[in-house]
Protein backbone atom coordinates (compact mmCIF):
# COMPACT_ATOMS: atom_id res chain seq x y z
CA UNK A 1 0.00 0.00 0.00
CA UNK A 2 1.45 3.32 -0.91
CA UNK A 3 2.11 5.85 1.71
CA UNK A 4 -0.44 8.34 0.80
CA UNK A 5 -2.70 5.46 0.42
CA UNK A 6 -2.27 4.95 3.72
CA UNK A 7 -1.98 8.42 5.22
CA UNK A 8 -5.57 9.38 3.38
CA UNK A 9 -6.93 6.17 4.53
CA UNK A 10 -6.51 7.67 8.21
CA UNK A 11 -8.97 10.72 6.89
CA UNK A 12 -6.34 13.06 7.15
CA UNK A 13 -6.81 16.50 5.47
CA UNK A 14 -5.60 20.17 5.06
CA UNK A 15 -6.48 22.96 6.95
CA UNK A 16 -7.65 26.33 4.82
CA UNK A 17 -7.55 28.98 7.15
CA UNK A 18 -6.51 32.26 6.39
CA UNK A 19 -2.90 31.74 6.91
CA UNK A 20 -2.60 28.17 7.60
CA UNK A 21 0.41 26.22 6.73
CA UNK A 22 0.59 22.49 5.33
CA UNK A 23 2.09 20.48 8.71
CA UNK A 24 3.20 16.97 8.93
CA UNK A 25 0.83 14.03 7.65
CA UNK A 26 -1.35 16.54 5.67
CA UNK A 27 -2.51 15.23 2.22
CA UNK A 28 -4.50 17.56 0.01
CA UNK A 29 -7.51 16.47 -1.75
CA UNK A 30 -7.54 16.36 -5.16
CA UNK A 31 -9.91 19.75 -4.94
CA UNK A 32 -7.33 21.39 -2.29
CA UNK A 33 -4.44 20.64 -4.72
CA UNK A 34 -6.16 22.18 -7.60
CA UNK A 35 -7.32 25.26 -5.22
CA UNK A 36 -3.42 25.24 -4.20
CA UNK A 37 -2.24 25.23 -7.79
CA UNK A 38 -4.48 28.19 -9.37
CA UNK A 39 -3.24 29.91 -6.10
CA UNK A 40 0.18 29.88 -7.63
CA UNK A 41 -0.78 29.72 -11.57
CA UNK A 42 -2.48 33.39 -10.95
CA UNK A 43 0.60 34.54 -10.09
CA UNK A 44 1.78 34.58 -13.85
CA UNK A 45 0.96 37.11 -16.01
CA UNK A 46 -0.89 36.75 -19.45
CA UNK A 47 -0.67 38.56 -22.37
CA UNK A 48 -2.11 38.52 -26.24
CA UNK A 49 0.38 35.18 -26.55
CA UNK A 50 0.29 33.14 -23.52
CA UNK A 51 -2.96 33.19 -20.99
CA UNK A 52 -4.90 30.85 -19.08
CA UNK A 53 -2.68 28.44 -17.44
CA UNK A 54 -4.10 25.80 -16.49
CA UNK A 55 -3.24 22.36 -14.87
CA UNK A 56 -3.50 19.44 -17.01
CA UNK A 57 -2.72 16.68 -14.86
CA UNK A 58 -2.46 16.76 -11.02
CA UNK A 59 -0.77 14.33 -8.21
CA UNK A 60 -0.21 14.27 -4.75
CA UNK A 61 2.13 12.20 -3.27
CA UNK A 62 5.12 11.81 -0.49
CA UNK A 63 8.04 11.91 -2.46
CA UNK A 64 10.77 11.74 -0.14
CA UNK A 65 8.64 9.35 2.50
CA UNK A 66 8.53 12.12 5.34
CA UNK A 67 5.12 12.05 6.01
CA UNK A 68 4.26 15.54 4.43
CA UNK A 69 2.86 14.97 0.62
CA UNK A 70 4.06 16.97 -2.26
CA UNK A 71 2.07 18.24 -4.81
CA UNK A 72 2.86 16.98 -8.62
CA UNK A 73 1.36 18.49 -11.73
CA UNK A 74 1.94 19.71 -15.46
CA UNK A 75 0.36 23.05 -16.68
CA UNK A 76 0.22 24.44 -19.89
CA UNK A 77 -1.82 27.64 -21.33
CA UNK A 78 -3.29 29.07 -24.34
CA UNK A 79 -0.97 30.04 -26.58
CA UNK A 80 -1.40 32.18 -29.79
CA UNK A 81 2.09 32.11 -31.19
CA UNK A 82 5.58 33.36 -30.00
CA UNK A 83 9.44 33.77 -30.00
CA UNK A 84 9.28 31.40 -27.18
CA UNK A 85 8.51 27.83 -26.34
CA UNK A 86 4.84 27.50 -24.93
CA UNK A 87 4.75 26.89 -21.42
CA UNK A 88 3.81 22.85 -20.28
CA UNK A 89 5.74 22.25 -17.05
CA UNK A 90 6.59 19.94 -14.75
CA UNK A 91 5.90 21.20 -11.23
CA UNK A 92 6.31 19.95 -8.06
CA UNK A 93 4.79 22.10 -4.91
CA UNK A 94 5.77 21.62 -1.28
CA UNK A 95 4.13 22.45 1.69
CA UNK A 96 4.60 26.02 3.25
CA UNK A 97 5.99 26.64 6.77
CA UNK A 98 5.70 29.46 9.31
CA UNK A 99 7.61 32.40 7.81
CA UNK A 100 8.08 30.73 4.21
CA UNK A 101 9.20 33.42 1.83
CA UNK A 102 7.30 31.72 -1.08
CA UNK A 103 4.07 32.89 0.57
CA UNK A 104 5.52 36.12 1.46
CA UNK A 105 5.43 39.70 -0.47
CA UNK A 106 8.52 41.69 0.37
CA UNK A 107 6.83 44.67 0.92
CA UNK A 108 3.40 44.31 2.51
CA UNK A 109 0.24 46.42 2.26
CA UNK A 110 2.45 48.00 -1.06
CA UNK A 111 -0.01 46.02 -3.93
CA UNK A 112 -3.15 44.80 -2.52
CA UNK A 113 -2.94 42.19 -5.52
CA UNK A 114 0.25 40.84 -4.65
CA UNK A 115 -1.02 40.95 -1.10
CA UNK A 116 -4.58 39.18 -2.26
CA UNK A 117 -2.75 36.56 -4.34
CA UNK A 118 -0.06 35.68 -1.26
CA UNK A 119 -2.87 35.02 0.76
CA UNK A 120 -4.25 32.93 -1.61
CA UNK A 121 -1.14 30.97 -1.63
CA UNK A 122 -0.26 30.85 2.57
CA UNK A 123 -4.38 29.89 2.96
CA UNK A 124 -3.57 26.89 0.08
CA UNK A 125 -0.54 25.82 2.27
CA UNK A 126 1.35 25.29 -0.65
CA UNK A 127 3.87 26.81 -3.32
CA UNK A 128 6.14 25.72 -5.72
CA UNK A 129 9.26 23.84 -5.42
CA UNK A 130 10.98 22.94 -8.41
CA UNK A 131 9.85 22.46 -12.11
CA UNK A 132 11.47 21.11 -15.97
CA UNK A 133 9.85 22.56 -19.16
CA UNK A 134 8.27 19.03 -20.98
CA UNK A 135 8.87 19.41 -24.48
CA UNK A 136 5.59 17.64 -26.37
CA UNK A 137 2.09 17.27 -25.47
CA UNK A 138 1.24 15.51 -22.01
CA UNK A 139 -0.31 11.83 -22.27
CA UNK A 140 -0.04 11.08 -18.69
CA UNK A 141 1.80 11.82 -15.45
CA UNK A 142 2.21 9.07 -12.76
CA UNK A 143 4.41 8.71 -9.50
CA UNK A 144 5.99 5.22 -8.75
CA UNK A 145 7.84 4.48 -5.44
CA UNK A 146 9.02 7.99 -4.81
CA UNK A 147 9.50 8.92 -8.98
CA UNK A 148 7.37 11.04 -11.35
CA UNK A 149 7.01 9.51 -14.59
CA UNK A 150 5.91 11.48 -17.57
CA UNK A 151 4.65 10.41 -21.05
CA UNK A 152 4.45 12.87 -23.61
CA UNK A 153 4.30 12.92 -27.26
CA UNK A 154 7.02 14.91 -29.21
CA UNK A 155 5.75 16.32 -32.72
CA UNK A 156 8.03 18.71 -35.15
CA UNK A 157 7.57 21.98 -35.41
CA UNK A 158 5.90 22.03 -31.76
CA UNK A 159 5.13 25.18 -30.16
CA UNK A 160 6.72 23.18 -26.93
CA UNK A 161 10.40 22.90 -28.53
CA UNK A 162 12.11 25.46 -30.37
CA UNK A 163 15.17 23.54 -31.87
CA UNK A 164 17.18 27.14 -33.02
CA UNK A 165 16.63 28.48 -29.28
CA UNK A 166 17.79 25.76 -27.14
CA UNK A 167 21.32 25.19 -29.36
CA UNK A 168 21.59 28.97 -29.09
CA UNK A 169 21.09 28.92 -24.94
CA UNK A 170 23.05 25.22 -25.44
CA UNK A 171 20.22 23.05 -23.95
CA UNK A 172 19.57 19.43 -24.72
CA UNK A 173 17.70 19.57 -28.45
CA UNK A 174 14.22 18.54 -29.07
CA UNK A 175 13.33 15.44 -28.48
CA UNK A 176 12.73 13.10 -31.88
CA UNK A 177 8.86 13.16 -32.86
CA UNK A 178 6.87 10.64 -31.40
CA UNK A 179 5.80 9.28 -27.41
CA UNK A 180 8.34 9.53 -24.96
CA UNK A 181 8.65 8.73 -21.40
CA UNK A 182 11.54 10.93 -19.12
CA UNK A 183 11.67 10.19 -15.54
CA UNK A 184 12.16 12.08 -12.71
CA UNK A 185 13.93 12.31 -9.25
CA UNK A 186 12.92 14.79 -6.80
CA UNK A 187 14.74 16.41 -4.18
CA UNK A 188 14.15 19.76 -2.06
CA UNK A 189 15.02 22.67 -4.77
CA UNK A 190 15.72 20.52 -7.88
CA UNK A 191 14.00 18.13 -10.88
CA UNK A 192 16.86 15.87 -11.97
CA UNK A 193 15.65 13.80 -15.22
CA UNK A 194 17.25 10.19 -14.82
CA UNK A 195 18.66 8.67 -17.84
Amino acid sequence: MSKIFSLMMLGVGLTHAEGAFATASKVPTDSEARTAIRAVLQRIPGDDIQHDYRPLQVRVADLDGDGVAEIIHVYSSTYTGGTFEQSNELVVMTALSGGDRRGQVPHPGANAIDDSDMAAIRAAGYATDAEEHVPGRLDALQVVDGKIIVRFTAAAGSTFCFEKDRARAKLEGCPTPGPHVWRFDWRPGQLQRIQ
